[in-house]
């Protein structure tokens, strides 16, 4: 053997180990490393070939074993019919089974696309792709315009362009506040339908706040428009004033509350109906458009309407203006009457310029005291 082929020899073997009645545990293979790619690219059609949804992220790590993907500032478009429709996006998130089951969390917005575009977010969400649902556990809320809805959960069910608000749910329109048991979103139109109870307050400044109850909430949010089902009632405990009404419908765009059906009110000793009323918070009035019915201890005003200001306390009646006294019942028709309200709560009414009918009833001479002289004359008008 040739001294060269010894030391080769002699090198191999003593590279390996020396056999021994004791084996040395073979060392556990390492846990295969996670990949990280530059970018992340999911895409999805549906049946007829058409984009269906897709997330793209910046930067992710994909582990073989579990099928998992961490993702950084994930991006996606969920598409309806082939059109883009909502555009979702987060901090950070992770996509199971290469899409099956998509979380996402840290400022998750899905903005609704549209002229008038909404967004509803979250803190964390729970996407699942093929069942076409979309789930905020953490503080979902929808803004739309200037509609603002809050709960504890949401639910969103994509094929409907449904949003079901749950638990602690609460609606801010402006400067009005309601809280109601649970409400429903529709992202294509804006309707929204809320189920009652209904309690919502109206602070102004440091007075005690306005109230509004209500069975239930119908409107849309992307008109602004706000309507509270019957039996409703608006409490001004500043002005002493309480309204009773059927359909009570707030327009936050011009804080305006109407109602187009009878509906009864008391501010004081003054009592008030009429077939319809509009109300303008900002500016402090409120319009008896139709069938105007005033009354106070002794007192009662028809009209076919009625202005009252609640800053001045003043009041304006046009139009078949009747005032009915019980003293002597007497009897003034007139085309306008004022009035101002006091402290009190009493109206003291006056008809300034234009043509004024009155009549009044001369009590019997039974009514009368010993020193009244007696008349038999019929009532007088002047």
């Amino acid at each position: 053997m040739s001294r060269l082929l010894l030391i080769l020899l002699t090198s191999l073997l003593g590279s390996l180990p020396l056999l021994s009645c004791s084996r040395t545990p073979a060392a556990k293979p390492s846990p295969p490393q996670p990949f990280v790619f530059r970018s992340l690219d999911l895409r999805q059609q549906d049946a007829r070939g058409r984009p269906s949804w897709e997330l793209i992220s910046p930067l992710a790590r994909y582990d073989l074993q579990g099928r998992r993907a961490t993702v950084q500032q994930p991006r996606g478009v969920i598409y309806a019919g082939g059109k883009p429709s909502y555009r979702i996006e987060a901090k950070r998130g992770t996509v199971l089974n290469d899409g099956e089951l998509i979380t996402l969390e840290g400022a998750v917005r899905i903005q609704v696309l549209g002229p008038k575009p909404s967004v509803i977010s979250g803190d964390r969400v729970r996407w699942t792709p093929k069942a076409q649902r979309i789930s905020i556990d953490q503080r979902p809320m929808l803004v739309d315009r200037s509609s603002r809805l809050t709960a504890r959960t949401a639910l969103f069910l994509i094929d409907q362009s449904k949003l079901e608000l749950r638990g602690d749910t609460r609606l801010i329109s402006q400067k009005l506040d309601l809280r109601v048991a649970r409400a429903d979103w529709f992202a294509n139109t804006g309707v929204l339908l809320a189920a009652g109870p209904v309690l919502g307050t109206r602070r102004l400044g440091k007075g005690p706040a306005q109230t509004l109850t209500a069975s239930a909430l119908e409107g849309n949010t992307r008109d602004e428009v706000l309507d509270a089902l019957a039996p409703v009632r608006f409490t001004d405990p500043a002005q002493n004033t309480v309204v009773d009404a059927q359909r009570v419908r707030w327009t936050s765009s011009t804080q305006r509350l109407s109602t187009l059906q009878p509906f009864f009110g008391r501010s004081g000793k003054l009592q008030v109906r009429g077939e319809s009323l509009e109300v303008q918070l900002d500016q402090q009035w409120a319009l008896i458009p139709t069938g105007c019915d005033l009354r106070q201890p002794g007192e009662k005003l028809l009209a076919r309407e009625c202005v009252y200001n609640w800053d001045t306390r003043w009041l304006m009646a046009r139009g078949g203006v009747v005032l009915t006294r019980d003293a002597n019942q007497q009897i003034t028709r007139s085309t306008e009457a004022l009035g101002r309200v006091g402290g009190d709560g009493l109206a003291t009414f006056s008809t300034p310029g234009g043509r004024v009918n009155s009549q009044l009833r001369i009590p019997p001479a039974s009514d009368r005291s010993p020193d009244q002289p007696e008349r038999s004359r019929p009532p007088v008008v002047f």
